[in-house]
């Protein structure tokens, strides 16, 4: 008989065997029964009545068991370490029942059955308690584990020693170098509302869920309405949530969202949460739109009107970021002109920190480091090359300022009326963590800016009727507009 086929024929016969009606099911774990059994000492939350999203700022205790399970379904006497998650959110740490024992997300079956306290925080949604055997089994304590000990450990052949290179290896104190069934086990879903957009601004000055994909609550009784439409994205506010703040997001479309306009409600609305410079946003948006009908009530709410203290106060401000606000009677900075400074001081015409004219301000340069510093203390000076790059400028009451940008009003020239009085600008509150005035009202179309010089407004228009605009494919003869 050739190689070959003793090769095939020890193949067949160990198939035959495999197959035999006296060698049963596969022995071992293949899989986990997962229950959790409480929350917060109570029953777990229904579908109906979900606890609120958790910002990550509280931790839950969820109360569960584990059995391990085999092929047949049978409880096999399993003794392992399991690894305990949840997605989105993460636990913090296990305790294990009665004599158990429990290491960091970690908790060991005896008999093939565990019970213990996940503390769980961050999560949201329907959520599931995820159970791995990775192989772990951490060394006692006082010697010195497998994966840390510099010698190889396991099988003959393998040229991989400790851990992070060996992938049997799932932590420095694992004192074996042995890999896991990596069999697993899910829970039935826990009931948590999906987070508003409060949730996802967090209440302060970042998200706390950074760079996670997620869909946000939109449902009754929410009423998340579009408060303005721009050049790159959206801007939206939660109607449902005016008394607490916090409540408004941009969401950032890359480009000009098509078939949008102020006064739409969102119905749905999803996307990756981002910090940008401090600003949150929601990128690579999925969306559904109701749209706003001709004679219907426009839902976008009056702005709030912003007073010195509210500008001065860092909490206050990021409670209305993104949203609509609106400063009264500030005038437009005295020195702003593209000349250079000199020795930190501006004129009417000279307010570039770009000193030695290479089109932008270096930071490492201490001269223009400490020109912009001098300019963003005085309440008259608008920093020329910040303008020129963003179109940002100072306005001020003689003691608060704040930057505006408006670029979508397109006949307006700011430098041409500095030091004039502007009635009223409106506008959408952004935030950028880059030197000390980091607030900037950004004006959505010319009803925003009031003012007697051309390209104003000539009076303040109610938030149902400015900047909204008619769809394009609703006007009946724009082919002859």
């Amino acid at each position: 008989m050739t190689p070959r086929a003793r090769r095939r024929a020890a193949l067949a016969a160990a198939a035959l065997a495999g197959c035999g009606s006296d060698g049963g099911p596969p022995r071992g774990v293949s899989s986990f029964w997962v229950q959790v059994v409480q929350v917060n000492g109570e029953a777990p939350p229904s579908v109906d009545a979900p606890l609120p999203a958790n910002r990550g700022d509280t931790v839950d205790a969820w109360s569960f068991r584990i059995e391990a399970r085999d092929a047949a379904g049978r409880r096999p006497p399993f003794d392992g370490m399991v690894r305990l998650s949840v997605d989105p959110g993460a636990v913090l740490d296990v305790e294990a029942n009665d004599e158990g024992v429990a290491v960091g997300r970690n908790i060991r079956l005896r008999d093939g059955v565990a019970e213990g306290i996940a503390r769980v925080t961050a999560v949201y949604g329907p959520i599931r308690l995820w159970v791995e055997d990775l192989g772990y089994r951490p060394a006692s304590r006082g010697d010195r584990p497998a994966c840390a000990n510099g010698v190889n450990d396991d099988a003959p052949g393998d040229a991989l020693v400790d851990f992070p290179a060996d992938p049997g290896c799932a932590f420095p104190d694992d004192d074996t170098e042995e890999g896991g069934s990596f069999s697993a086990g899910v829970s039935k879903p826990v009931a948590y509302a999906l987070p508003r957009i409060a949730d996802v601004q967090g209440g302060g000055s970042a998200t706390p869920y950074p760079s996670e994909a997620m869909r946000i609550d939109t449902a009754a009784p929410q009423q998340v309405v579009v408060t303005r439409v721009s050049s790159d994205g959206f801007y939206v506010t939660d109607l449902a949530g005016q008394d607490s703040g916090f409540n408004h997001i941009f969401v950032y479309n890359f480009s000009t969202p098509a078939n949008l306009r102020v006064c739409d409600r969102v119905e749905y609305l999803a996307g990756t949460v981002d910090e940008f410079f401090g600003f949150t946003q929601l990128s690579f948006p999925s969306y559904e739109i109701a749209r706003a009908q001709e004679g219907a009530e426009c839902l976008v709410p009056e702005p709030t009107v912003l007073d010195g203290p509210t500008i001065a106060g860092a909490s206050a401000m990021e409670r209305l970021e993104s949203g609509l606000v609106r400063v009264e009677g500030f005038h437009i900075g005295e020195r702003f002109g593209p000349r250079p400074a000199r020795d930190n001081v501006f004129a009417a015409e000279q307010s570039s920190c770009d000193l030695n004219g290479d089109g932008q301000v270096d930071f490492e340069s201490q001269a223009e480091r400490s020109c912009v510093n001098a300019c963003s203390d005085d309440p008259e000076c608008s920093e020329w090359t910040s303008y020129s790059a963003r179109g940002n400028y100072k306005i001020t009451d003689g003691s608060s300022m704040i930057q505006i940008q408006t670029g979508t009003v397109g006949a307006f020239d700011p430098p041409s009326h500095r030091g004039e009085v502007i009635d009223a600008v409106t506008g959408t509150l952004r935030s950028f963590s880059g030197g000390s005035l980091n607030w900037t009202i950004e004006a959505r179309c010319p009803d925003d800016l009031v003012c007697g010089a051309p390209g104003c407004a000539p009076a303040t228009k109610p938030s149902k009727e400015a900047c909204v605009r008619t769809r394009s494919f609703d006007d009946d003869d724009a082919e002859t507009d």
